[in-house]
């Protein structure tokens, strides 16, 4: 008898769809291809009797981000309005690879709404065990995910932070692997050069186009030739306000100094030109005396230190009614309580003297020893012990992930219910060392970073302290925002002060965990250099 006919045939059979999916944007390449897992679930449904009712729904899309997949939606919407009373498909990780969406598939089942789950390579029971045995399962698929994504973006970040840029072609530079050269052909390079210096000299966009024209200044192609290249206003804005051609580089929510982590590396300017270059932007206007430069200060340095959003204020021009334009800052959140939520610039400015003030206090003559002594260089014996200790722990957890596969496997079967707790805790034990284990990893991969950087010279360092007391006050906002920049990374501002600072080193060594005093019963705390905003 096929399975959800009753023995008086008036029982109406179950409805089945089946949902396929493999993602083209991730890194899935070793699942079975959407072709095989219909066919196996087509095969499933054969066998077991089931009714499937419509064609197979496949999906392109990851799911690792709740939301991506139109057609998962559409198959959650089938299900809600009754048309759909169970899903086949191969694996519980094709339904969900995040929580988010698992957690519709269990609502769905609770409410038996959706009645069944049919899978290829898992035995699933519509119960309260049942139902246990598959969250865990979409748990340890979402942390395959999750630990897929950020292995992929380790990969990013320390490509980038070796000095591989992906990315946009960068004028004056050919760029191979990632890394960028200067581009010799037709003297490109120097034609670069040379347009930084006009527009520091006061040149008008108009004056170093036609320049640029004049000289032949082409770009090369994929194929390796080249074609002329005309700058329009747009490229030249773009090009004049980016700090990689004086060899900082920036890529989402890194910083990389190109000039100390690639030898030969060769900056098309250099700080104080793009200082300069900066002002002039800031200051040309057109002709009806609108402010034509988009420079903004402290841009992505300053964050809400009222609800802590974990995106840095917006930053913004205003004009008022005497035609002058202000500098404003904005806490992106909509539901932070501090009010008003837009801050004057010059309130954020003050704030941020006071704070220096203070850090040069604490910057005394034995500063740098202090520095060289917290950044030391390992040991090759201490790197290789930190480097094997990860090895061993990535094998560990991969183990780890394989027994709770297993586990989950065996908890479907079994009945005895005393039984069933035991593996459930044996389970839970596995996924806690996992956890712990990856926290032990980044943390032995952060002390291999704080300690393979570069150190600064003893002269760079007393150049920006002597910078630092000297300078700020008096010069402008662009050398303000230049000096802000060499010393932070981020800065929490409640409207009032400047509550919370990330360093950057030297000062990240020599001022971490330590108090920066504001005066009265008000102090700064430095947070620690290695602590992820992303994570707040």
């Amino acid at each position: 008898m096929e399975r959800n006919q009753s023995f008086t045939g008036l029982e109406k059979p179950l409805r089945f769809a089946i949902y396929a999916r493999k993602s083209t944007e991730g890194s899935e390449k070793q699942q079975r291809s959407i072709k095989d897992q219909v066919s196996d679930c087509m095969e499933l449904a054969r066998n077991k009797g089931l009714m499937v009712v419509g064609e197979p729904i496949t999906e392109r899309k990851s799911a690792k981000t709740y939301g991506k997949r139109p057609m998962f939606k559409e198959l959650v919407k089938r299900v809600r309005n009754g048309e759909i009373d169970g899903i086949i498909t191969w694996h519980p990780d094709r339904l969900a690879r995040n929580m988010r969406d698992a957690s519709i598939i269990m609502d769905l089942l609770e409410m038996e709404r959706l009645k069944e789950l049919e899978f290829c390579t898992f035995s699933f029971d519509n119960s309260p065990a049942g139902r246990l045995s598959l969250n865990i399962l979409f748990a340890v698929a979402a942390h395959y995910s999750e630990d897929l994504s950020q292995k992929a973006k380790r990969g990013i970040r320390k490509k980038f932070s070796e000095g591989g840029l992906g990315g946009y072609h960068k004028n004056g530079y050919v760029q191979e692997g990632g890394y960028y050269f200067p581009d010799e052909h037709n003297n490109n390079f120097g034609l670069i050069q040379e347009a930084w210096r006009m527009r520091a000299d006061g040149k008008t966009f108009e004056e170093i186009i036609e320049f640029l024209k004049n000289n032949n200044y082409s770009e090369r192609q994929k194929d390796g030739s080249y074609v002329p290249r005309v700058l329009n206003k747009p490229a030249l804005t773009r090009m004049f306000n980016d700090s990689f051609y004086f060899g900082i580089a920036v890529q989402a929510d890194q910083t990389v100094d190109l000039r100390k982590i690639l030898p030969d590396f060769q900056a098309v300017t250099d700080e104080r030109t793009f200082a300069i270059v900066q002002e002039r932007n800031r200051s040309a206007t057109r002709g009806d005396g609108k402010i034509r430069s988009q420079f903004l200060p402290f841009r992505d340095c300053i964050y809400c230190g009222t609800c802590h959003d974990p995106r840095p204020m917006a930053v913004y021009k205003a004009r008022s009614a005497r035609g002058v334009y202000y500098v404003y800052f904005k806490c992106k959140n909509k539901d932070c309580p501090h009010t008003p939520r837009d801050i004057k610039g010059v309130t954020v400015t003050n704030a941020i003297e006071k704070v220096l003030e203070n850090v040069a206090k604490r910057l005394s003559n034995d500063a740098y020893d202090v520095y060289l002594n917290e950044t030391k260089e390992l040991s090759s014996v201490q790197k290789k012990a930190l480097r094997n200790a990860n090895t061993g722990l990535m094998v560990r957890n991969k183990w780890l992930e394989e027994k709770c596969s297993e586990d989950t496997k065996e908890l479907s079967a079994v009945r005895d219910q005393r039984m069933k707790e035991i593996i459930q805790v044996r389970i839970t034990n596995r996924l806690d060392e996992i956890e712990k284990n990856n926290n032990t990893i980044k943390e032995n991969e952060e002390k291999l970073r704080r300690t393979s950087s570069k150190t600064v010279s003893r002269e760079w360092f007393n150049t920006l302290v002597q910078e630092l007391s000297e300078n700020y006050s008096k010069g402008s906002i662009v050398q303000k925002d230049l000096i802000v920049r060499n010393i932070f990374s981020n800065l929490e501002f409640d409207g009032k002060k400047i509550t919370n600072v990330l360093c950057k080193e030297p000062f990240a060594s020599i001022l971490c965990n330590d108090f920066v005093t504001l005066g009265g019963s008000d102090e700064t705390r430095t947070r620690d250099l290695c602590r992820d905003r992303a994570a707040l």
